[in-house]
């Protein structure tokens, strides 16, 4: 039950948001050749070498199997980036950070949500993604998160009068890209998911209890969505102004009595609609030894989303208005950057839920209170950020900066964080580097506000980052990456018995990330190793640290590619992880409410136990066949292949008595197929 207050979401992004070091890709970045000949774009405040910066082309990322299509879905292939299972919706934890923790832009507009329902595809098409940039940890003044940033950097038009068509197994996207004058250029794209059409017809129930055929979940309206990205540049002299919009809309209508015993009230319809729109108008200026960037920016949402047969619902309708400016100065040995960030959001919230205790274990819903809502929101957010990247000598860089920033949402007040990062090249092959800051975000929306939180909380959580890097590069064309990591939390939105809430939390993770490539003529293959370490302070009836579902303390992937003379290729990405945590069972007591008996778990000591490791195989094989002014590249995907041998546990299944009488599984073998034609 504790989606219901993710679909608050909106609110909580306007307070966390950041829109930063907004730049147009090839128009004012430097760039980076990789040894396959791409290129990667480099932004004003990035400094090459730093810790934690993971960067991908989308060419390089739609050749990683298992990305069904998409290259922001590649995100799970950078080491540090770990999911609690193989489920194509299953959420990301950064270096011991939960989900929320990490900000998802698209070149720093704001995104409404990223991934589509079921996580099959994100809400960017193929062709509208260029690039992928991944700030694990100690990264510049620019953003605002306490976890992690990634930020997608879309495709601008080139005027290319080129285009695409590709048609897959469970949706169909196009793109073009069009000159319409000497200095004007437009790019569209669209996609639609088609899986709702006959999916139903082929799974007509999901996790049905073999024991009683009546308790089952069924699919009223399979999950459907669509997205669209358009933008249009134009070009006076130093100066390129853009017209940017994405959009995007899901649905889904689930019917359910799983719980028909076990949680009398959790039983009956979940039907959940939501979408975004974005729009950002942005102006950069390219002068000599000067840069600039704004960004005006509006985004629309909307939840509306009704569950079980108690009618409950939450309704809401945002608007949001963001004004960025940043500007870079190329001074001798010195690159200054200055700028600042303000943020309005106004959003009306209708809502009749369940109060959940916050506890990253869901509790009954039968137990909970029933809350009403219905209140217009007014949040408004102010940032000043300041930093300088100093060559103090050919083989030593230095980046200080500090981020002030206020909100005056109740009482959050204000703050400064200070970050820095040094950089030092033994020779051209070899380097290490450091970086250190504070990192701040909003608490979570419904521990703070009034009917669902404690509205008195006047702290906003922070994390305290440490970061470490060392890349060797050898002449065999390999590198060796290691990145060890520390992190310290504070000032958490725990449970309070009395409060509901309180801002005294604390937590900390460390780990470290090791990242081998090696490329062999056409065969490319990385591995990858996590390591990590993470608990927290869940309640304040002790200062005692759990460990939580970002607690997975091992994940190993191997990767090969190879190209064929032929246009042939094929890749392969092999998938290790430790099972997600979760608490124990270790008792049952007799309940009743409104007349209906039931029985209610006791749970043990806070994710003491752990599901099995996980194993994942995801196969790609693709041809392309070229002819003059066109190409055609089918390929097909091959996804949790281990499935068909052996299948991972999702989690344990329990009687209506809450003994354990089974398992339910991850998510099995998934076949794709795309047809991709280039015009």
């Amino acid at each position: 039950m504790k989606s219901i207050y993710i679909l608050l979401a909106p609110l909580l992004l306007f307070s966390e948001t950041k829109l930063s070091d907004i730049e147009i890709t090839a128009q004012t970045q430097s760039q980076s050749e990789e040894d396959n000949g791409d290129f990667l774009i480099q932004k004003a405040s990035f400094m090459p070498k730093a810790p934690m910066q993971q960067q991908m082309t989308s060419k390089q990322a739609l050749g990683i199997a298992g990305t069904n299509g998409d290259p922001v879905k590649a995100l799970k292939s950078f080491a540090g980036v770990v999911s609690t299972n193989n489920d194509e919706g299953s959420e990301l934890y950064i270096h011991g950070s939960k989900p929320r923790e990490t900000k998802f832009t698209l070149n720093h507009l704001p995104l409404g949500y990223v991934f589509h329902v079921g996580g099959l595809h994100s809400v960017i098409a193929p062709e509208a993604t260029d690039q992928i940039d991944a700030y694990l940890g100690g990264f510049d003044t620019t953003y605002e998160a306490m976890g992690a940033v990634v930020d997608i950097m879309p495709s601008y038009p080139k005027g290319s009068n080129k285009g695409r068509i590709h048609l897959g197994l469970y949706d169909a996207d196009f793109a073009y890209d069009a000159k319409l004058g000497e200095d004007t250029s437009l790019f569209v794209s669209g996609r639609r998911s088609y899986f709702d059409l006959f999916a139903n017809k082929i799974m007509d129930e999901l996790d049905s209890d073999e024991r009683d055929s009546s308790k089952k979940t069924s699919f009223t309206l399979f999950p459907q969505y669509y997205d669209a990205n358009v933008i249009l540049t134009h070009n006076v002299g130093d100066n390129l102004f853009s017209l940017e919009h994405i959009t995007a809309q899901d649905e889904m209508k689930i019917n359910t009595n799983m719980n028909e015993t076990k949680d009398p009230i959790a039983n009956g319809k979940i039907n959940s609609k939501k979408s975004f729109s974005t729009t950002g108008l942005r102006w950069v200026y390219m002068g000599d030894g000067f840069e600039s960037m704004s960004l005006l920016s509006y985004m629309k949402g909307a939840e509306d989303s009704e569950f079980f047969d108690a009618d409950f619902f939450v309704k809401m309708d945002s608007k949001e208005y963001q004004l960025y400016h940043e500007s870079t100065f190329d001074v001798e040995g010195h690159k200054p950057l200055v700028g600042f960030q303000m943020q309005r959001l106004n959003a009306d919230v209708s809502a009749h839920v369940t109060n959940g205790n916050g506890e990253d274990f869901d509790p009954l819903i039968t137990d909970q209170e029933i809350v009403n809502l219905d209140k217009t929101f007014q949040l408004n957010s102010y940032a000043l950020f300041a930093q300088d990247i100093w060559d103090i000598s050919p083989n030593d860089h230095f980046r200080y900066g500090v981020r002030a920033w206020k909100k005056d949402f109740q009482k959050l007040g204000s703050g400064v964080d200070p970050r820095v990062a040094y950089v030092h090249d033994f020779d051209a092959t070899l380097s290490a580097s450091f970086a250190v800051g504070k990192y701040s975000q909003s608490p979570e929306l419904s521990r703070i506000v009034d009917g669902f939180g404690n509205p008195l909380i006047d702290t906003i959580e922070s994390a305290n980052h440490y970061a470490f890097n060392i890349t060797k590069k050898f002449e065999d064309k390999s590198s060796l990456v290691l990145e060890p990591y520390f992190k310290t939390f504070e000032n958490l939105a725990i449970n309070d018995e009395l409060q509901a809430y309180k801002a005294v939390g604390k937590g900390e993770a460390y780990g470290v990330d090791v990242t081998y490539r090696k490329k062999i003529d056409k065969f490319d293959a990385l591995v990858a190793y996590t390591f990590v370490k993470a608990k927290r302070q869940l309640n304040t009836n002790t200062t005692k640290q759990y460990r939580f579902q970002g607690d997975i303390p091992h994940t190993l992937q191997l990767q090969g590619a190879y190209n064929f003379e032929n246009n042939w290729r094929i890749s392969s990405l092999f998938r290790y992880n430790s099972g997600r945590t979760y608490t124990p069972i270790v008792g049952t007591q007799n309940a009743s409410k409104d007349g209906k008996d039931y029985v209610r778990p006791i749970y043990g000591t806070p994710y003491s136990k752990r599901m099995p490791d996980n194993y994942d195989l995801d196969i790609q094989i693709g041809k392309t066949f070229h002819y003059t002014d066109a190409s055609l590249e089918l390929a097909f995907e091959l996804m949790n292949v281990n499935a068909l041998f052996k299948k991972n546990i999702d989690s344990y299944r329990y009687n209506d008595n809450y003994e354990r009488d089974g398992e339910y599984e991850q998510m099995g073998f998934l076949p794709a197929f795309h047809a991709t034609y280039r015009f």
